[in-house]
């Protein structure tokens, strides 16, 4: 079955995690993101469900690595750890994230398997141009048919960060342009019916160019 949508409202703010890691003074790979685990799981029944679980800021520590163009990020927590790897294109100018890993242990009502991991290496998901953060209100990486995460109001940025670690300029998922459409489109057709009152208006009250015998 495929799994649960994640819900349009992504929670408490405290849930939002801020992950950073710095290359000495420098900063390389800033995370911020609501964390969504989902896993396919088989059920005591014979069965399988979807379980979902959000992890906590709180409890995730962060780690990493930023020697040469293949920055990478791990997050340990008590349950296990999530590890991203990016990569950096200097022909394209951009920097996308080429693999993922989750090692899990959760324990899912009248769950029969409580271990789980996953792997995908073969990603260009999340990219960005070089110097600028990716920002999407809900992306989704599949790490196994089992295993997926989804990354709720997410901004990233894995090179090229100012010492502050602030964010540079953003650059949105294609999603979130699409759903911007609508909006420009009934922006357009609002504008052009102004015109076309407008134009109206003057129209009509315009003096006749004859006079009356």
């Amino acid at each position: 079955p495929p799994p649960p949508p994640p819900s349009p409202s992504p929670g408490p703010q405290e849930a939002i995690g801020d992950y950073t890691w710095t290359n000495g003074s420098q900063p390389c790979v800033r995370l911020q993101a609501q964390i969504q685990i989902g896993v396919l799981y088989p059920t005591q029944g014979g069965g399988e469900a979807w379980g979902i679980s959000v992890l906590n800021p709180n409890k995730t520590k962060p780690q990493g690595r930023c020697e040469g163009a293949h920055p990478c990020l791990l997050l340990s927590f008590p349950s296990g750890q999530l590890s991203f790897r990016f990569e950096q294109d200097t022909r394209q100018g951009a920097v996308y994230l080429s693999s993922m890993a989750l090692e899990y242990n959760v324990s899912f009502p009248r769950a029969a398997q409580w271990t789980f991991s996953g792997q995908n290496s073969s990603l260009r998901a999340l990219q960005a141009p070089l110097g600028q953060s990716f920002s999407c209100r809900n992306a989704s990486v599949a790490l196994a048919p089992s295993l997926r995460l989804d990354l709720l109001r997410l901004k990233l940025q894995a090179a090229r960060l100012p010492f502050s670690g602030a964010f540079g300029p953003s650059f949105s998922c294609p999603s979130d342009q699409f759903n911007l459409l609508p909006v420009i489109i009934g922006l357009v057709a609002l504008g052009l019916l102004a015109l076309v009152l407008v134009t109206f208006c003057v129209v009509r009250r315009r003096p006749p160019s004859y006079q009356a015998l």
